[in-house]
């Protein structure tokens, strides 16, 4: 799991050829605009989520290598190894988290208000070999 600003988002470009991709779709204020769904531009898949976080959350494991992006609102994400939390970030507006393939992490989580969300979450497709 990576942390960090969305302005920072192009130090990893490195990361992964896709990497560009997002920065240019989110550099057009995209998926601000976009309505809950799944939405392909320039070749680059991501999934708009709105929803309303709660005090415990769900428990859900990165299909891909994924990044989530906040739109609007704040959340809890937590990293999970089993029962283990093994790191635990505050997410708002400007914000991503990189997740790696397999892992498992707990969203949709708030400390003792629900608030409404809305995010993006870009699976980075599997490098050609």
């Amino acid at each position: 799991m990576l942390v960090d600003l969305l302005d920072n988002l192009e130090w990893y470009r490195a990361l992964h050829p896709a990497m560009q991709g997002i920065i240019t779709i989110m550099d057009r204020s995209i998926p601000y605009d976009n309505e809950e769904g799944t939405y392909t531009v320039d070749g680059i898949s991501y999934h708009v989520m709105e929803y309303e976080s709660s005090v415990t959350g769900e428990l859900d494991q990165a299909s891909g290598n994924q990044v989530h992006i906040l739109l609007e609102g704040e959340e809890i994400l937590s990293l999970q190894r089993e029962a283990l939390v093994e790191v635990v970030t505050q997410c708002t507006i400007g914000m991503f988290v990189l997740f790696r393939k397999g892992e498992r992490f707990r969203y949709k989580q708030n400390r003792n208000t629900q608030t409404k969300v809305k995010k993006v979450v870009f699976t980075l497709p599997d490098p050609a070999s």
